[in-house]
This record gives structure tokens, sequence and C-alpha cells, in this order.
């Protein structure tokens, strides 16, 4: 399959063929990249939507430039054992099924040789590995999500456990919430749920619990040589601590020793380094708790603090798109260096930084990086470039030399047309300001087109050039689709992405000078046939827009925020968020949060406006949506709202099939609708 020519996607002529609003179905989506020890191998699973309205999960492996299916079941968690070998958690036989649809608790892993059939059980944990780490002596460091009320049943005696799988079962109907945060977007109700580390012995048989049972940890690392865990999390009873505490915890003695108090400071991620702790971390003083972790090294025994790189750089890919699936890892540590991805304004390329502190780019990319993994000087991406799909690349740290080993998306692209982007600088004070255009399928100069400005979640998220499947949907209906990154967007440092209190001021003055730019480079666009739409910060900016201006033909506003008052009473991180972007609180200046809600500008809308927005969104909940309907409805405006039963705030990327295409049909049919009249 991987051997027969490889296809890329057209970026110009015609009789190509169009990009179907369901075609995300047939794309296939890669995470969780580890390179294996022996050189040239790596493991990674790869996702797709499936025929049950769901998305199956396999494993696969490239050794020696090619790619290769392992597992046929939904499997996703894996590490190696050694190099021939990966330990998996699957559920595979029917009576490990049975019994967690009967409320118990059980994590069953397999083990599998890469060179040697199939898969076989390896062990059976009484309780939910979410996370599992391999330690030197052959033991596995786990991280296990624990009920205080229920997970205990592992450690009763039969009936009694049956008794609490009674008590379960019968509270199924009732949620209790006595602590905050008390449910989390895509995770649902989070009451009384922690994450615990223990220790699993395959020898004994038996789980111990290294941290209490009221300790969330957040994060770790483990250092294998030297057996000792970095970790970070707070224990709490009522309201968890928003900057999370740093521990050390040694495997031999099971001593915790705490580096830095709970309260002080926001980690991102810390491990060992050269003897010592490197941590990134923001005190959250300057730009607030949005502020771009910076580089530390902690001295394990005296615990000093010691800044290694004043890094005003965001760690990770922001740059989006909603054609991506899973996680995998974006930093790595290999002997005195430390190599990351990182976000530089539009873009996604690997960095190093030597052991003085010093950053270099390792490995210059334009495009996105999703994950990585390195072995010697080789490394191993999951990643998107040249307009095309996820796939994975090999790449040389020496000569910069990137190879794509994977061809997984190649065949769905071929033939179709796919819009290349076409920079436009439209800015250049205070801060050089640019965007993108998607040109329509079959382009003609001399015809006038509708247009569709789509708006960027976050604030501190990033467009960049990569395959966006809604954009070039709508290029291949026939309209200009064009997006940039305002002021508050992510990868040019904090002061650019610092919006607190400045909401609705200088992003939307950003997003009407771009517009028009837009016009003016493309006056076959036709002014008054432009559609606007955005989803979380982007619905944001949608109801702001639809409140300011008349000149959007209509809107469909997506899982948004209308009124930062509420807003900030039930939304997940609403205190932690929504308090600091509005530099105020309900109790400190009421009116500068209404001033910055759009819901304050809702009588003065007269655009016909989509709501697209999930019963189960926690981080913009649904009332919002709700809020900016009913304001502009009762003032006389044509308004539709779309609501979609068991999906969170990642719908657009992460729901069920049918759903995303539910939700990319209503937005393209209200876009058709009034922004397509001429063509009738």
């Amino acid at each position: 399959l991987y051997k027969r020519q490889i296809l890329i996607p057209y970026f110009g002529g015609k009789n190509m063929r169009k990009i179907r609003l369901d075609q995300f179905t047939e794309y296939r989506f890669c995470s969780n990249l580890q390179a294996g020890a022996k050189p040239g191998t790596a493991a990674f699973v790869v996702t797709q939507a499936n025929g049950d309205n769901g998305y199956d999960n396999h494993l696969w492996l490239l050794e020696d430039g090619q790619v290769r299916q392992l597992t046929s079941f939904n499997e996703s968690n894996f590490i190696w054992e050694d190099e021939e070998t990966l330990l998996f958690a699957s559920l595979r036989d029917p009576k490990d099924k049975e019994a967690l649809a009967a409320g118990e608790e059980r994590t069953v892993f397999y083990r599998l040789n890469i060179h040697q059939g199939e898969a076989r059980k390896a062990m059976t944990i009484p309780y939910t590995v979410t996370g599992f780490k391999r330690m030197k002596d052959g033991r596995l460091l786990l991280t296990i999500r624990y009920h205080l009320d229920y997970s205990r049943m592992a450690e009763l005696p039969e009936q009694e456990k049956q008794t609490l799988l009674k008590k379960k079962k019968e509270e199924q109907d009732y949620q209790i919430v006595s602590e905050a945060p008390y449910y989390f977007d895509g995770a649902g109700f989070t009451n009384g749920l922690r994450s615990r580390l223990a220790v699993w012995d395959p020898k004994q048989g038996s789980v111990d619990f290294l941290t209490a049972p009221t300790f969330a940890v957040s994060g770790l690392e483990l250092e294998a040589e030297t057996n000792q865990v970095v970790f970070w999390g707070a224990d709490f009873t009522a309201v968890k601590e928003v900057k999370d505490g740093l521990y050390r915890l040694d495997l031999t003695t099971k001593t915790i020793d705490c580096l830095i108090e709970p309260g002080q400071m926001k980690i991102s991620f810390a491990q060992g380094y050269c003897g010592a702790i490197l941590a990134a971390m923001s005190a959250g003083g300057k730009y607030g708790a949005g502020e771009t972790p910076k580089l530390y090294l902690i001295d394990p025994q005296t615990k000093a603090r010691t800044l290694f790189n004043d890094n005003d750089a965001t760690f990770g890919n922001a740059v989006g798109t909603d054609c991506a699936f899973g996680g995998s890892a974006m930093k790595k540590i290999a002997s005195t260096d430390f190599y990351a991805v990182m976000t530089d304004a539009d873009h996604t390329p690997l960095f190093r930084f030597d052991s003085q502190g010093r950053r270099t780019e390792a490995l210059p990319f334009d495009g996105a990086i999703f994950g990585f993994d390195l072995q010697g000087d080789t490394a191993y991406l999951i990643a998107m470039k040249d307009m095309k799909l996820q796939e994975i690349y090999e790449a040389n740290l020496k000569t910069g030399e990137c190879v794509q080993r994977s061809h997984f998306n190649d065949a769905v692209l071929a033939e179709c047309y796919v819009a290349k982007p076409k920079r436009l600088d439209y800015a250049q004070t205070p801060d050089p300001l640019w965007g993108w255009v998607l040109e329509p399928k079959d382009y003609d100069p001399s015809k006038k087109y509708p247009a569709i400005l789509d708006i960027h979640g976050g604030p501190r998220g990033s467009y960049g050039t990569v395959f966006y499947h809604e954009m070039q949907l709508w290029a291949n209906e026939g309209y200009f689709v064009f997006f940039c990154n305002v002021h508050g967007s992510d990868g040019r440092g904090d002061a650019f992405a610092d919006l607190r209190g400045k909401f609705g001021t200088i992003d939307f003055d950003d997003f009407m000078q771009f517009t028009d730019a837009v016009l003016k480079a493309y006056p076959q666009i036709d002014a008054k046939r432009i559609g606007v739409t955005g989803g979380s910060y982007g619905g944001y900016m949608t109801n702001w827009i639809i409140g300011h201006t008349d000149r959007f033909a209509c809107a469909a506003s997506q899982r948004s925020i209308s009124n930062w008052v509420s807003e900030n009473m039930v939304s997940d991180i609403g205190f932690s968020f929504g308090n600091d972007q509005m530099d105020a609180t309900p109790w400190s200046d009421v009116n500068k949060i209404w001033d910055q809600s759009p819901l304050k500008a809702a009588d003065r809308c007269v655009t016909p406006t989509l709501f697209i927005h999930s019963f189960e969104d926690y981080r913009c909940p649904i009332q919002e949506g709700m809020q900016m309907y009913n304001a502009i409805v009762h003032h006389g405006v044509e308004a539709r709202m779309c609501l979609f039963k068991g999906e969170s705030h990642g719908l657009s990327r992460g729901g069920k099939p049918l759903h995303r295409i539910r939700r990319l049909q209503e937005i393209t049919d209200w876009m058709n609708r009034f922004c397509k009249q001429e063509e009738k």
C-alpha cells in the first residue's frame, strides 16, 4: 500500500474534484508517537471515523522507513517494554467489558511482540489506569483515575464490593457537588475524582499508592535511571488551588519532597535534567494567568531556582486545525539538550536548548508539528505541511532533511482542489499583521464571489498555512475564505497576546482592518455577501461583531461567550480564566466586565445569526449561546440555534462524526442562504 506512487493534492487547474462536506470521515489522524530502542523504529496511533458514529484507534509501526498496522482492536495507550515489545491497554475480552458495564473498575493490559503474531493478555489492574511508565526494575508507575467514594471497591471483600456497586448504581441519577472545580470540559463531572500516583508490581500483583486520596496529580515525569519522579499537583477537599505545587518522589524510599508550595507558580511541565529539575513555570505577574512560562533550573537539595531561559515563546503547537485527533509528546531531554516544539507566529519548528539555556532552531518547519520523539540525531514527527493532512515524517537533525514516511491521506485528497493560502500583509503599526486568503474553486477574476471570515479560538490560538477542512470545503463551494492572527493570538510573545481588559477593542479593529484589506486586494468579493464565523473566542468575537457592525450578511456563532459575568460563574475555568482576562471580577468592577460582553450590544444587532452549541460544553456553557440567541430574536433579528446532545467544547475537532457533519452542514447552509442570493 505504501510503496505505490505518492499522490499529492492539486493547487490549481480545472476539472478537479470538490472536497465533500463529509470527506473528513476518510481522513486518518496520527497521535502518541514513541520512538523505540532499536534504531529506525517508532510506534504510533492511527485514528479514523468508523461506521458506528465513533472512531477506531489502531497501533502502527514505523520500521526501516516503512509503516504497517500492528493491531485491529481499539487501542491507543501504550509503551515500549523493550525494543521488540509493546505493552498496551485494551478491552478485548467480553467478560472485561461486562465488568466495566456493571460499574467495576479495571484496566487490562496486553503484550505484543512487533514481529511475532498476536497480542496476549498480560495483566489486569483493578483500577482505571490513565497513564503508565516502565520503571527500571520492570514495575509500572501508574496514574489512576480514583473516585473517593467508589474506587476503594478493589480493596474490599466480595460482599462489601457488591454492596458498594449497588450503591454506585443507585446514585447514577444524582450528581453531588461539594468541591470546585466540579466538572471539566471533555471529562464531565469530576467531583470526587482524583488522579493518583501508584506503582504496580507484576510479580506481586499489587498496587501501591504513592499519593494521598485527595491529592490531584496534574502531570509527572519519571527519571528511570535515578528512580525519581517529578510531579505537580495539589491536595484539596473543597477548592483546588489554580497554581500547583511541585514535588519530587523517591521511588526507593517512597519519600516525597516539596520543591515549590502550591499557590506560587503555574507549572506547565518539569523533569530531571543534569542533576537538577528543569521546569517551565510562570508566576502570572505581568501578563496574568496566560503568561508564557519561563524555564527554570531547580536544585533538588536547596530548592533554589535559577532562571534558565527568559522565554517568551509558546511551548507546544498553537496552530489550529480541524484535522487532528489525540495528543503526542512535545518535549524531550536528550543528554544535556532540551528539545521542544514551540509556536512561532504561524508555524511550529522544533527548538533546542543547550546546557547554558541558549535556544536555537533544531529543525525549521514550515507547517505544524503535533508530536515528536528522538533517536540520536533522528527526529520522528507527526506533522502537517504543504497543505497535506497529518503524516509521519523522519528528519535528520544534522542536515535538516525531512522525509515523509507515511502516506495515509495522499489518496483521499488526490485530484481534489486544495486552495493554497495566499498571504496578505495589512498593517505595520504598532505590530506587523497579516492573514491569508483562500481562492474559490475554478476562480474566475471576472466574476463576483461571496466570502467567509473565519476566526480562531483562544484567543491565544493561531492560524497557519495548514489544511483546515471547513475552510477548504467552503473554498470548494465557491467562497473566498479569509483568516488571520490578530492581537491576542499566540506565538508572538506575551505583549502581543495580552488582551486582558481589552476584549472587543484592538482585536475588533484588527478584524475590520483585515476585512477592508481583503476587499481591496480582491475586488471580486461582493462586499454585501460576506459571512463571519468562529468558535470559542471566535464565537465570542462573532457575537461582538454582530453587535458593532452590520457589514456582514450573516454570522455563525459557535461555542461562544456572550456574557462574561455569567461565564465567570459557570465555566470550568471561569474563575481562573474569565476573571483574569476581564482584568476585573464581578465584585471589583462589574461594569468593566459587562462592557466587554457582546450581550450588552445585542439590541443593536441586525445580522441573521446561527448559534451552534453543545449541551456538555463546560468551557463555554450552553447558556452563553442561549443568552445571545434570546437577546437578538427578541429584538427582531432572524436567528437559528442548533444544540448537540452528548458533545463538549471540541465538537468541531473530535465530536461524533455524524454530529460534525450536521454542524458543518448547518453552517454551510446558513452561509449559502444569505451569501449566495445572486446565484439563485
